[in-house]
Order: structure tokens, then sequence, then C-alpha cells
């Protein structure tokens, strides 16, 4: 009995011996998400303590052994004297080269640009602009996991610490990575001839003939048809400002405004656009840009015309008829994104949107968007054929 005992378990471990060990490391259309601790060496001539800190980053394997990433972290120190907080803010742009070293391994090397905003008094209340370069590995633990440490460092020509001539940095960090792993790595996601029902958010950004640049929130909802490469793209978008925005429009019956005889004072609290137009997709990844544009109806909500100077009832009804037609227009839109396509029904996505300028209209000059959203397929756009003659 013991024998046979035995003799089973020598087949069981020469099976597990000789049985292929599972591929770990990240393959092309990857989408790593990383956090991570740091402890940051500085230059000596900035005076600062050296301390811990931390960040996160996010990245795309562009193929098997060649990705780029996005990253931000944050640091608080002192000076060596203790007498005085600092803290250094980061963010960087690489591109990373990678080097599997068996199934669970990868070494890696990056570069790529680095900016450092110091706070928060003097001297330090500075900016630097810098290149970056490193080394690190992962370490796999299954298909999703993996650890990951990595040192660099961060050159910068010319520094803006007062006195100095050059800036270097040296960062080491140890932290875990998530890795999305689509479900049709390598063969992209179709979604040819779907509909979509999205949502989206952001910041309007825009200004008036009296009032600088502002950020206001916009929100809205879109409805897209997507075919091989392209889609059909309608939205619908409200921005409700979070201060009364401030513009003035010529009016010759004036007697007074914020800008003197000839112009009148108009207020409003709240922005609708409605867009139409064409969206390209060049490549169908799991991370893909797009393209777009066409025709937008920009409309000022209840726009409130200050009429403290009219003297007639019809003096306040033109005013209000001015400010009125001041209020809507038709402009052309041009959009440019990255979408993540997780499956075929769902996506998420980032763009922006530049909206052309118009004569006459409250809003002055050109608009800009920067919005984020999700969008999922209700279900296809084109009914194949079922019945044979």
């Amino acid at each position: 009995m013991n024998r046979s005992y035995r003799l089973l378990a020598g087949v069981a471990l020469l099976a597990i011996v000789a049985s292929p060990a599972p591929v770990l490391a990240q393959s092309a259309q990857q989408i790593e998400f990383g956090v991570f601790g740091t402890f940051t060496r500085y230059d000596r001539a900035f005076l600062l303590k050296n301390r811990f800190g931390g960040g996160a980053r996010v990245g795309y394997m562009l193929s098997d052994k060649v990705g780029v990433e996005l990253e931000g972290g944050i640091s608080q120190t002192q000076n060596v004297g203790g007498t005085q907080d600092a803290n250094m803010t980061s963010g960087s742009a690489s591109l990373v080269l990678n080097f599997p070293m068996g199934d669970k391994t990868t070494v890696y090397v990056l570069g790529g640009y680095s900016r450092l905003v110091f706070g928060d008094a003097a001297p330090y209340d500075f900016t630097e602009n810098g290149v970056h370069g490193g080394v690190g590995a992962r370490m796999f633990l299954n298909p999703h996991l993996a650890l990951r440490a990595e040192g660099r460092a961060i050159y910068s020509p010319n520094t803006n610490f007062p006195g100095g001539t050059w800036g270097g940095q040296v960062i080491g960090s140890v932290g875990a990575s998530y890795f999305y792993v689509p479900p049709a790595q390598g063969r992209g996601v179709k979604r040819d001839y779907q509909w979509y029902w999205g949502a989206q958010g952001g910041a309007l950004i825009y200004k008036t003939n009296v009032q600088a640049t502002v950020y206001d929130p916009m929100i809205g909802g879109h409805w897209m048809i997507t075919a091989k490469r392209s889609a059909l793209y309608v939205s619908y978008e409200q921005a409700a400002l979070l201060t009364d925005a401030n513009a003035v429009i010529v009016d010759p019956g004036s007697s007074t405004s914020s800008v003197g005889p000839g112009f009148r004072d108009v207020t409003f609290s709240s922005v609708r656009r409605l867009m139409m137009g064409l969206v390209a997709y060049p490549s169908q990844k799991v991370i893909e840009p797009f393209v777009g544009g066409g025709f937008a109806l920009t409309q000022v909500l209840n726009p409130v015309v200050d009429c403290s100077s009219c003297v007639t009832l019809s003096e306040a009804f033109e005013a209000q008829s001015r400010a009125e037609d001041a209020s809507s227009k038709a402009f052309f839109w041009m959009m440019g994104g990255l979408q993540i396509n997780y499956s075929t029904k769902l996506n998420v996505f980032a763009h922006y949107v530049w909206t052309s300028a118009s004569q006459g209209f409250l809003i002055e000059g050109v608009t800009h968007t920067v919005q984020g959203g999700i969008r999922y397929s209700l279900g296809t756009a084109k009914e194949g054929l079922t019945e044979r003659n």
C-alpha cells in the first residue's frame, strides 16, 4: 500500500514539474494601475531632508516589450535646519522598455519628462522641468497582480532654485500594480454597429467680453452609433455656472453700463449645448484614440439684462430682445480623446472639445471643454438576415 502511495506521489510530482508554468508577464494592450511608496534624495543644494512619500501611476502596453506611463507623486519634507516645512509634487510621462526574465519577472528601463513643483514659501516656491531615467523590476504573483521596485534620477539642466545652476533628485519606489487583461487581448475589441448611450462630465472653459477665463462644471449625455471605424455622435450638455457670468451687449439707447454709455450689462448662470457630428476611431484596440468634428448649437439660458436706466417699457423690451439675440449661436466643434474598451459593451473615455467663436455672442472667442465619461451599448444597430430563401 505504501509503495502504491509513493508511486502515485512520484507520478503527481513529475506531472507538476513537467507541466509548463503559466506565463504571467505583461503583454500588449494590458493596462497597469499602480500605487507605491517613495524615498526621495533631494539635491544637496536645496538643503532639504530626504523623506518618504507616495504616488500612483497608470500605464499601457503598446506591445509585449514597449509601454507608456503617466505617474504622479507627493513628498513632504523640511529644510535641514528643521525650521521650515516644504513639499514636492511631481508628474511624469515615460517610455518603458520591458525585458522578461522568465515567466514571473520583468526587468525594465524607462525615460521621459518630469515636472516638479516645490512649495510652499520662499525659497521653496519654484517649479522644475527635467528629464528622468530609471531601472526597475516587476515580480508577478498572478496574471493581474505584481510587486514593483524602481529607482530613477531626475535631472533639471536649469534649476529655478534661487542661486542654483542645475538640479538633481533621486527617487526610489516600492509598490504594487494591478494589470487589466482585456478579454480580446491582441485582437482588439469589436464594436461594429453598436448603439451606445453614455454620460460625461467635466469643465467648460470660456470667457466673455468683460470677464477673464473661468472654469465651470458641465455635465451631459450622448448617443452614438458605431460603424467599422467611425460613429455618428449626438450629445446634450449643460453647464451650471458657479457664479453668474458678466458680459455687455451693444445698445445705443443705453446711457450707462460697466463700460460706459452705448452698452448694457448682461448676466447669466447656465449654458446649454447640443452637438452633432462624426467620430473616427483609427484602430480598434483596448486603448484607442479618437477624433471628431461637427456642428453645435450653444445657448445661454435666461440672460438677465440690466435695465436700471431704462425710462420706458419699450426700451426695456428692446434691451431684453438684444440680449436674447446674443444668447444663441451655431458653432463648429472638433474633438480628440482616448477610450478604454473594457468590453464590447462597456467603454470609458476622456476627451477635449474645441468650439469655434462667433460674433455677437455673450461668450467671447473659442471655448474649451475637458471631460471624462462612460458609454454602454444597448445592442446592435444592424440586424442580420436570419431567413433563408
